[in-house]
């Protein structure tokens, strides 16, 4: 998300990319992705929930993974268990570079058109030291 959209902050994640305005939201969704997104964030500023907000960004991409956005057609992303199956023991390099992939190859979970590894590896880099230092930590979801 921090490449997607270049807010470190993860703040105000709802951009549309510069210039040729077609990827929109946390993680750039076009084509048949973007028009799930759009009704999504259409109900949510109906319903009055701020659709630019991390934490709706975050929801909805895990809704979408979860399928549960997808049209009669079948899966918006080719649902592959990508983040259920990964290899163990990759450091956050590897682990930028197995989910990214690229659109012109078609492999990876995010498939960007230009993919920005070296960006994406460095970012991920950058929140894995500060995961392990203590400075940032990751929450639990609730035990139901």
């Amino acid at each position: 998300m921090i490449v997607e959209t270049g807010q470190p902050d993860l703040e105000q994640l709802d951009v549309t990319e510069a210039g040729s305005g077609r990827g929109r939201g946390a993680m750039q969704y076009t084509g048949p992705r973007r028009v799930a997104y759009e009704r999504a964030r259409q109900q949510a500023i109906a319903l009055r929930i701020d659709p630019n907000s991390s934490g709706w960004q975050q929801r909805y991409f895990a809704e979408e993974y979860a399928g549960l956005h997808d049209p009669p057609e079948g899966s918006l992303i080719g649902w592959s268990r990508v983040f259920e199956q990964r290899p163990a023991g990759m450091d956050a390099e590897a682990a930028a570079a197995y989910w990214t992939g690229s659109a012109a190859k078609g492999q990876g979970y995010f498939r960007p058109g230009v993919p920005h590894l070296e960006r994406r590896q460095q970012q991920a880099r950058r929140l894995w030291l500060l995961v392990q230092s203590g400075a940032l930590t990751l929450s639990a979801p609730p035990r139901s």
